[in-house]
């Protein structure tokens, strides 16, 4: 490596030979057998050349010439969101892409977590950890990404989560999209248990709703969602006006958006 001694470049390798984007400086003290102290200083060293970026309180990120290509989207960012809290998973906006169901791009790479976390930024892009009750935290799998291993919500919990707060996915019409695209793979029985795990009608509701709407499962599904319908009155999208939009009172659902948005983009 050209522009760094050979304690930095040791501790480049032993950090990549890892596998790990993310490291505090205990972790890399302890791959170097040094001292604290002595570690800080050779970061310190290769944060002032960029080949390491402060993200957190002496946590720091690693990055790889090949990362972070200007404007563009990455698997990288995701590697790197799987690193920073445990427990974990990709979820969202974030999910929903890793599945292929949004075309829609991001700047923000959503993870899940039953822990209190701030977002960080990492080289224009931001990292949301959404906190959940330890109840609510389930449904994920594990995947490969390059080389790396990462946890992601699996088809059925991705959808829920959708519904259960449209904000994180790019509101109710990704949602929606998501629906659609993942309906040959999507097993039905297990998209209503997890819907009552939640523990939110508002997903039942919005659910049975936009299988109506896109025609999605058959009409005997469609009645046993029915039967965990509430008469209380929700909104479709929660970040859209309020008090506005026609009421469907077969899902109890305030339909606060242009129905033709549910469907329009299955033409395009």
């Amino acid at each position: 490596m050209t522009g760094i001694g050979s304690k930095e470049a040791e501790l480049i390798a032993a950090i990549s030979n890892r596998g790990l984007r993310v490291f505090t400086i205990t972790e890399a003290a302890q791959l170097l057998n040094i001292t604290n102290r002595a570690v800080s200083k050779l970061v310190h060293q290769l944060t002032q050349k960029r080949k390491l970026q402060p993200i957190e309180k002496a946590r720091y990120l690693l990055i790889p010439p090949e990362a972070w290509k200007a404007g563009e989207y990455t698997e990288e960012g995701t590697i790197i969101a799987s690193q920073l809290v445990k427990p974990y998973a990709l979820a969202y906006w974030t999910a929903l892409s890793f599945h292929g169901w949004t075309e829609q791009a991001s700047r923000t790479i959503f993870v899940q977590t039953t822990k209190l976390k701030r977002p960080v930024e990492i080289q224009g892009m931001t990292i949301r950890f959404v906190k959940l009750k330890a109840e609510r935290f389930f449904g994920s799998e594990v995947h490969w990404m390059g080389s790396q291993q990462v946890v992601v919500t699996d088809k059925e919990k991705t959808i829920v989560d959708c519904l259960d707060q449209p904000r994180y996915c790019g509101e109710i019409v990704e949602a929606a999209k998501g629906l659609w695209n993942g309906r040959d793979s999507i097993i039905p029985k297990r998209l209503l248990e997890y819907a009552l795990r939640m523990g939110n009608g508002a997903v039942i509701k919005r659910l049975g709703f936009l299988a109506e709407i896109l025609d999605v499962f058959d009409e005997r599904y469609r009645r046993q969602l029915r039967k965990h319908v509430t008469p209380a009155f929700v909104a479709l999208d929660p970040g859209q006006g309020r008090g506005t939009g026609a009421y469907n009172t077969d899902w109890y659902v305030r339909v606060n958006i242009n129905p033709k948005n549910l469907t329009e983009w299955m033409t395009h």
